[in-house]
Parts: C-alpha cells; sequence; structure tokens
C-alpha cells in the first residue's frame, strides 16, 4: 500500500509591456537606483544652525563690561542712600547739612545790627537793648525756620517720587546681564540643536536612501512587467478509492 499522494498545477502569466519605449525607461531608472545605492546617502556634513557672529559676541562682552561698572553701582547705591535719608525726614531742620551754619549766622547778623544801634544811642546792654536783640533774633529764626521748614517738605516729596527711578537704575546692571544671558543660552541651544539634527541626517542617511530607492524601485517594476508564477497543490484520490474504483469496473 502506497501513501496519499499529491498534484502540483503550474501557471504563469506575464504582464510585461510592449512599448519599448516604456521598457527603456524603466531600465534607465534601474540603473539610477543601482548607481545611487552605490553611491551612498548624500548628507549635508555640516549644522544647518548658524551661531551668533564675532561682532554680536563681543558686543555682548562689552556690554557685560558696561554693566558691571562699579562705579555707576557706587553712585546710584550713594544716590538712593542720600535721596532715602531725605525722603525719611533724616535731614530736615538742623539736621539738613549747612543749615545750622547758616542759622547760627543769621542770629548772628541779628544780634550785630541790634547792638550796633543801641550803642549808637548809648544804650548798649540796658535791658531795652536786650529784649530787642532777643525779639529780633526770634523772629529772624522763626522766618528762617519755617522757610527751610517748607524746603524740607519739597525736597522730601521730589526725593521720594525719584527713589523708584533710582530703584530701576540699580536693577539695570542685571536686566542687561539677563537679556545677554538669555540670549547666550539661546546661542548654545541652538548650536546644539543643530548638532543633533546633523547626527540624526547621517545616522538616519541609508535608511532614507534605501527607502526612497525601494520606493522606486517598486515603482519600477510595475511600469516594466512582471511574470508571476502561481503553483497550487492538492491532494491526489487515495488508493483505496482508486481500488474501490477498479473493484467496481470489474463487476
Amino acid at each position: 500500500m502506497g501513501g496519499p499522494t499529491h498534484n502540483t498545477t503550474t501557471s504563469t502569466s506575464s504582464s510585461a509591456p510592449t512599448n519599448p519605449d516604456v521598457q527603456a525607461t524603466a531600465s534607465k531608472l534601474a540603473k539610477g537606483i543601482s548607481t545611487a545605492y552605490d553611491t551612498g546617502p548624500q548628507v549635508f556634513g555640516e549644522s544647518l544652525y548658524s551661531p551668533a557672529g564675532a561682532t554680536t559676541q563681543n558686543a555682548w562682552q562689552q556690554a557685560i563690561g558696561a554693566a558691571g561698572n562699579q562705579d555707576y553701582a557706587g553712585s546710584v547705591n550713594s544716590a538712593i542712600k542720600s535721596f532715602g535719608d531725605v525722603a525719611a525726614g533724616n535731614q530736615f531742620g538742623q539736621s539738613a547739612p549747612g543749615y545750622a551754619t547758616l542759622r547760627n549766622n543769621v542770629m548772628n547778623d541779628t544780634l550785630a545790627a541790634t547792638n550796633k544801634s543801641f550803642n549808637s544811642a548809648g544804650l548798649f546792654g540796658s535791658d531795652s537793648n536786650q529784649q530787642a536783640a532777643g525779639t529780633g533774633v526770634a523772629n529772624a529764626l522763626a522766618g528762617l525756620d519755617y522757610g527751610n521748614y517748607q524746603n524740607d517738605i519739597a525736597r522730601q516729596q521730589q526725593a521720594a517720587t525719584m527713589l523708584p527711578g533710582l530703584f530701576s537704575a540699580a536693577q539695570q546692571p542685571s536686566t542687561v546681564m539677563g537679556a545677554i544671558g538669555g540670549a547666550q543660552d539661546a546661542n548654545q541651544q541652538g548650536i546644539l540643536q543643530g548638532r543633533a539634527d546633523l547626527q540624526q541626517r547621517q545616522a538616519n542617511g541609508w535608511t532614507d536612501l534605501i527607502a526612497k530607492l525601494t520606493s522606486a524601485g517598486a515603482g519600477n517594476a510595475a511600469s516594466s512587467g512582471v511574470t508571476t508564477t502561481n503553483s497550487q497543490t492538492s491532494p491526489a484520490t487515495p488508493w483505496y478509492m482508486s481500488a474501490l474504483g477498479l473493484g467496481l469496473q470489474a463487476l
């Protein structure tokens, strides 16, 4: 007894184009694909990011140097302290620079003028002389002090309005440095991104080329025609079925 047998049926079909121009074009395309593969990927070997140039970087350094000028910082800080004292009222009255000396001068001038008139009349040192001197000095100083008080108020108001501007002036160096630092950071980030992009393009060069050539090759195969062979295998008639058939024919 034998085992089961199988029958194989093979059919071949061709879709080759009959137009010779199409066939020639497809042949040229196939040759171009082969040449491109042999040549390999052509990757632009530089970063696509253009970093800050020398002029820009020099300007950054000069601005940083100017922002770090200690004379500027010291002057602004001194101005803040000075106008801060005025705004706080720490320089009112005789605490104001030079006012105490001015007050003493007015007092002495008033006494001298009063005593001179009494001396001419032969009344120097008399009670009336002393009373006139005291009244004259009091009146002179009262007017002086009142005028100075009004001036102190005006100076205080002016100083208070100047403090915000001085505060902003004190922040300018750090503002400049912060802006330049941000630009430098962005420049460095751009350099890194450019290097990363270059690395990716170089690493993916072959795979991108193969994908393009595969796509072109598939189109070329469709245009040049293909030959397809189909094979189909089916089980043969079992031996016992064949034997049974022969027996039935013998009856």
